[in-house]
């Protein structure tokens, strides 16, 4: 099993971009989506120009993205804004799930289980029935970080992920070592919202006698930036 992003075997300086899907019809309701289905709304899709304008000029060299369609569509909306490659699938990117809330809105489960969403408010998906364990969505987000580290070594240096709110809280606590933290959104992660983490091993670039023993350098430059 991964314990930990191998950014310590990076072969040059790599740039990764994170993306929330725009906005869905699930979300303009408040419902709960987890790895149930919704097609972006007007506004989502709009939310998804304005990212891929946004990235217009940065030269992306891949684009992976959620299996999920307000992913997929966000994922090739950015795509065609950006004027590059098609998106590629890479099923670990997909939202974490939400157990029995899904399609529900979080009043309407509060209302029908009102002892079990107070336990919810203290620890998160843990208890929610059928939902995904920490453990789980942490290892997913370790093999997240795996294939980018594979794909940067083959020579890619800016590469884009379109995902989703959950997942991405994950993707960044696996680089700032926080796993057991229980409540799970501690990002604000705005419909689009962009957040770039830059990383290059310690072994590039510097005198061996000099070379700290760190493993890697790495910098979230922005977190939730809204483009729109």
């Amino acid at each position: 099993m991964i314990e930990r992003p191998s950014f310590r075997d990076l072969e040059h300086n790599t740039r990764f971009t994170f993306v929330r899907h725009g906005e869905s019809e699930a979300n303009k309701l408040n419902i709960i989506q987890g790895h149930s289905d919704s097609p972006l709304s007007e506004v989502g899709r709009k939310h998804a120009r304005a990212a891929g304008q946004w990235l217009t000029g940065t030269e992306i060299d891949l684009i992976l993205t959620s299996p999920l369609s307000r992913s997929h569509e966000t994922a090739k909306i950015v795509a065609e804004e950006a004027g590059t490659s098609t998106p590629e699938v890479l099923e670990e990117l997909k939202e974490l799930d939400t157990g029995v809330y899904s399609g529900k809105t979080l009043h309407d489960s509060s209302q029908e289980d009102p002892e079990a969403f107070k336990s919810f408010l203290v620890h998160s998906w843990e208890i929610v029935d059928g939902a995904e364990s920490r453990e789980s969505i942490l290892s997913r987000a370790l093999v997240v970080w795996d294939r980018l580290v594979t794909e940067a070594n083959g020579g890619r240096r800016h590469i884009v992920c379109v995902t989703h709110g959950g997942m991405l809280q994950w993707i960044i606590k696996a680089t700032i070592g926080v796993p057991d933290q229980r409540w799970m959104p501690i990002f604000a992660i705005a419909n689009c919202g962009i957040s770039t983490f830059s990383a290059e091993s310690t072994s590039l670039g510097h005198d061996e006698a000099l070379r700290p023993n760190t493993g890697f350098y790495g910098n979230w430059e922005q977190i939730n930036y809204v483009p729109y």
